[in-house]
């Protein structure tokens, strides 16, 4: 497989594509990586003496000494869960990595928590959308008015108190007079996060510069971001969105870089559909197809442990994804979890009040009347888990990826043949 220069992982569904997979093949390729967006909503598992660890926030190849691994301005930190982890890495000799973190990140903090679990019992999360009361939505709505509370505060305490006790003014009304509940210190909170922010103290720098200047050095340099295309706040269906952006291009809004640089995005997905929250999922499979998916996938939240909603692989979301991305490539991971199935569909388009659409220009009040147009074709019952290269794949294993290279126009790069890691083909040609 040849290498570019640089890569940047993007992921072309619902989020929960096995990006991870081909982050890791990529590593150690890169001399730098850098998270350019996100939150709490991504975790990854490090396994060291019989001990699993997750982590939600280091970037990629944090326990590989001497890379230099960044987390850009567009990344939203939830400060507590992320000093934790720092000690946890720390204390257990994975943090290896020359870790830097923007000044610019915004902070996810108590009273963005907790005006989230209000909400969420007011309103139900459903209608919420906050992201299972992590504060992610109050914290982004401070950052888009402008009061939001930085990492770059964390540096001066009286900064710190001066923000937080701004904020609270206004946020303790809210918790008073419309939740009946009680507000918060702001001496206690401040306290609490320049003890934190001590902690963080030693990583933060301007990662945004590092990466310009890995670019005027031609270094090698992966991008890795959390969740996919269809939630993306602009480019999914709103509202059922994240108040974040999941598409390539936020990439350079993080750290300013130049978006004529030479560099290959490659699109994620997975060989059928999974979607961990509500709002529109027209290829969803409601028989007993989608527990046996779920199962062999493993398709539960990793955060919450909820199951996720299972459909087949929906080729206009797909096309609009790569063409939002910009995507030179696809990733098709978790192949082999379809082994078994008798009949394996591919959504094709959708019909909508007896009209018929094949590309994904519909509203997201269409898409819930929306019903799916079907491609049908054969499945496979042999494991292919342990299969060494594409050829070795059953013929109607090949024919389904073929079927995506052709009517997507795109190449794609490798193919997963189990839904564990490490089970993926590269270099399938």
């Amino acid at each position: 497989m040849p290498f570019y220069e640089s890569n940047l992982v993007a992921g072309l569904q619902w989020g929960n594509e096995g990006k991870s997979q081909i982050v890791d093949f990529l590593l150690h390729s890169a001399d730098v990586v850098a998270r350019f967006q996100g939150c709490s909503n991504d975790v990854r598992t490090l396994s060291s003496n019989g001990v699993t660890y997750d982590f939600s926030y280091l970037p990629s190849g944090f326990s590989i000494p001497g890379l230099k691994t960044l987390i850009c301005g567009g990344v939203t930190l939830d400060l507590e869960r992320f000093v934790t982890e720092l000690e946890i890495a720390r204390t257990n000799g994975f943090l290896k990595s020359n870790l830097i973190v923007s000044k610019a990140c915004h902070l996810i903090l108590d009273h963005h928590k907790k005006l989230d679990v209000l909400d969420g019992r007011a309103f139900s999360h459903a209608q919420n959308r906050t992201l299972d009361d992590m504060g992610l939505g109050y914290c982004c709505a401070d950052k888009y008015r402008r009061v939001g509370i930085r990492v770059s505060d964390l540096l001066d305490k009286d900064t710190l108190y001066k923000k937080i006790e701004r904020t609270l003014h206004f946020k303790n009304i809210v918790f008073e007079r419309l939740h009946g509940e009680k507000g918060l210190d702001p001496a206690q909170q401040c306290e609490k996060y320049w003890n934190f922010g001590k902690k963080l103290a030693p990583y933060i720098g301007d990662s945004e510069a590092v990466l310009r200047d890995a670019f005027r050095s031609n270094l090698r340099i992966l991008f890795e971001g959390t969740d996919g295309t269809m939630h993306d706040v602009d480019a999914g269906p709103y509202p059922y969105v994240l108040p974040l952006s999941s598409v390539s291009g936020s990439a350079f809004l993080s750290f300013g870089g130049p978006q004529r640089m030479p560099l290959r995005v490659i699109g994620v997905a997975k060989a059928y559909s999974v979607c961990g929250g509500s709002g529109p999922f027209i290829a969803e499979e409601r028989g007993a197809v989608a527990p046996f998916i779920r199962n062999r996938g493993r398709e539960f939240s990793k955060i919450t442990g909820q199951p996720h909603r299972i459909g087949w692989l929906d080729l206009p979301a797909l096309k609009y994804a790569i063409n939002r991305n910009g995507a030179d490539v696809l990733a098709l991971t978790n192949l082999g979890v379809l082994t078994g199935i008798d009949e394996i569909k591919i959504c094709i388009g959708y019909r909508v009040a007896g009209k018929d659409y094949f590309e994904y220009d519909i509203t997201p009040e269409e898409m819930a009347a929306a019903e799916p147009l079907y491609r049908i074709f054969p499945g496979w019952r042999e494991e292919i888990s342990d299969r060494v290269h594409f050829y070795d794949l059953p013929q109607q294993a090949q024919q389904y990826v073929r079927y995506i290279e052709e009517t997507m126009d795109k190449p794609v790069l490798c193919v997963g043949v189990g839904s564990n890691w490490g089970e993926t083909l590269f270099n399938i040609r």
